[in-house]
Parts: C-alpha cells; sequence; structure tokens
C-alpha cells in the first residue's frame, strides 16, 4: 500500500522564501501503476515528485531539491495547516528552463524526458478528449519535437533508455529505425516489451500506449462468413485462417502453456461451428 504521512515536510522556495508542505513517504506498491512505452510511470505518486517546480509567489521555476528544509517546531501549527504543495512547472516554463539553465547533460536528461512525459499526458489513454488533444498537439507540437530530438543524443545505451529511444522513433513514424535500436536488447525478461514495440512498428502504430496495450482489441478474433461461403466451400481457407490466428497469439505476451491453451480451445469452437453449419 501507498501512504504519505499526515505530518508533511516544510519547504521554502529558494527565492522568495514562500513556505510549502512537501509530501513524506511512508510507504510505497507499485501494483497498480502503468508503465509506458516513453518511460513514464503512472502512479498515484507521479505529480508529487516532479523535478521542476515553480514558485506561485514569484513565479521562478527550479529543481524540487532546490526546495530549502525548513524544521516544523519553526512554524506555528495554525499556518502549517495552511501551507500548500508547490506545483510543478508548466510545460513553457519548463521548456524556458531546460534550454537556458543547465551544461549538466545528465541533468539535462532528466528534465527533458520529465518534458516529453508532459508533452504526451494527453495523449495517454482517458487522460483528455479529442479537442483538447488537437489544442495541445498544434500548441506544442514543434517544441515536442525538439525535445524529442535532444533526447535522442542524450539517452544511453542502457536497456530502458533503448526502449525509450525506441517509442520516440516508433511515434515519429520512424518504424525501421526503432527496429534497430529495439533489436539491440536481448535479455530474456525485456522480450515482452520487445516483442509488444515489433507488433507496433509493424502495425504502423503510433500512439502512446503502456506495456498492458493489447494491439488485437481493433481487430476481428472471430472468423468471417460471407454470403459465397468462402470458408465452407474451400476448407483450406478456414486452415489457412485459423493459422493466421494463431500468428497473431503467438506473438502476443502469453507464457506457453497459455498459448497452447488457447489454440486447442480456437482451433475446437473453429471445427465445431464448420461442423455445425456444414
Amino acid at each position: 500500500m501507498t501512504r504519505l504521512s499526515n505530518i508533511p515536510d516544510i519547504a521554502a522556495c529558494p527565492q522568495c522564501k514562500q513556505l510549502y508542505s512537501q509530501p513524506r513517504l511512508l510507504s510505497f506498491n507499485d501494483l497498480y501503476d502503468s508503465f509506458y512505452l516513453d518511460g513514464y510511470t503512472d502512479s498515484c505518486v507521479s505529480s508529487l515528485f516532479t523535478i521542476l517546480v515553480q514558485c506561485d509567489s514569484c513565479d521562478s521555476v527550479f529543481n524540487r531539491k532546490e526546495l530549502i528544509h525548513i524544521d516544523a517546531n519553526d512554524v506555528d501549527d495554525p499556518h502549517r495547516e495552511t501551507l500548500k504543495r508547490i506545483e510543478q512547472a508548466g510545460i513553457e516554463q519548463h521548456y524556458q528552463s531546460i534550454i537556458f539553465s543547465t551544461d549538466n547533460t545528465e541533468v539535462e536528461l532528466k528534465q527533458r524526458l520529465e518534458l516529453m512525459w508532459e508533452f504526451n499526458h494527453p495523449f495517454r489513454s482517458g487522460y483528455c478528449d479529442q479537442e483538447i488533444k488537437q489544442a495541445h498537439h498544434l500548441k506544442y507540437s514543434a517544441q515536442a519535437k525538439e525535445n524529442e530530438l535532444r533526447l535522442l543524443s542524450l539517452l544511453s545505451d542502457s536497456e530502458e533508455h533503448i526502449f525509450i529511444k525506441a517509442d520516440i522513433l516508433r511515434r515519429q513514424k520512424r518504424f525501421d529505425e526503432a527496429k534497430q535500436v529495439f533489436r539491440q536488447v536481448v535479455s530474456p525478461e525485456s522480450q515482452n516489451i520487445r516483442g509488444l514495440l515489433s507488433i507496433l512498428c509493424t502495425r504502423n502504430i503510433t500512439s502512446i500506449v503502456d506495456t498492458n496495450f493489447d494491439v488485437d482489441l481493433h481487430i476481428t478474433k472471430c472468423l468471417k462468413i460471407d454470403k459465397d461461403r468462402y470458408y465452407l466451400d474451400n476448407p483450406q481457407n478456414l486452415r489457412a485462417a485459423a493459422a493466421r490466428y494463431l500468428t497473431f497469439a503467438t506473438s502476443s505476451r502469453f507464457s506457453f502453456k497459455e498459448l497452447i491453451f488457447m489454440s486447442s480451445f480456437t482451433i475446437g469452437i473453429i471445427y465445431a461451428v464448420y461442423l455445425f453449419i456444414t
């Protein structure tokens, strides 16, 4: 279970000394988190520990680590209860801060990753309606593209960064390049992600997806029987259709036993339908 303390820490803006409450994490559980291919983890505490924050008193933008920690005993109880949390920097402020503030590539990488996630948030499943997505794209598409191009040069050759690189290329419709990148990952525990990226690239899917994305949601999974009795008059066609279904199944992320069960069950249903209508 993820739990926050009822008694938050207290911190001050390094510029104007405005006081803010800081969440204190007591325990953390990622059981219900969503993990996206762009590297973002959607959890109940994601927004509480962003890197760049903005003071609403003086409008200065700075790294959360620059907040000055204050001893709670130095703040009166009534005042302490009215303190609010400091907010994440807006996209425009975040973007300008990265461009003009740092020569440290490690810090820049972290900030640009966070900025990319902010650009991508409206396009995650269930976040916004279509009008908001379109307005967001028109407003920030040029900045988002520039940020991703810079990220491609900053990301390392670690497995995590390789997948983020591949996802950026996939969303830019550079599918062949994306395949070349994610094929560098050979560890057995990462083959599910590699397989998902492979299917997304093969089908030219460019949307923001998490690691549980079902690529077959929009594919008709039952065999269609048309007025010409395409499958009934030619059993060879029926077997070919079943083979195509099994190809889709084997490209997904199931265990060997699950695949054997699903394949046997599917073939049995198809054959039973064939016998019934013939």
